[in-house]
């Protein structure tokens, strides 16, 4: 969906329905699969929200580009950031992801989240 209009934007965050069915680029263990689902896009792509869904595995973060707001709406994870300090993310929990994080994420069965993305270039 693209903003055309200043009205409120809202999409649900139920059961995934056509989700597009993705890997990670970075994959370190696993069979990893990613379903999202886009609910929001604006200036030019460059502002970006849904919902997005990961089966279990570990695999590398690289938010280069972008700022990363998530916020955990089932399941649970762990975010690993480079000098190994471990962040146990479940239902409930916000987080951001800075401009150049490159972290991993550690996840034993399922997790889904809320994103929005900033592009800074």
């Amino acid at each position: 969906m693209t903003a055309s209009s200043s009205r409120l934007v809202r999409f649900s965050a139920g059961p995934m329905i056509n989700p597009e069915i993705g890997k990670p680029s970075r994959p370190l263990s696993g069979d990893t699969v990613f379903k999202t689902i886009s609910g929001f896009e604006a200036n030019e792509g460059r502002v970006l929200s849904g919902i997005w869904e990961s089966s279990a595995g570990t695999f590398r973060s690289d938010t280069t580009g972008y700022i990363e707001f998530g916020y955990i709406l089932e399941g649970q994870a762990r975010v690993v950031d480079p000098d190994g300090t471990v962040h146990a993310l479940a239902a409930g929990d916000p987080f951001v992801m800075p401009e150049g994080y490159k972290g991993h994420w550690e996840v034993d069965e399922r997790v889904k989240k809320v994103y929005f993305i900033s592009r800074c270039d």
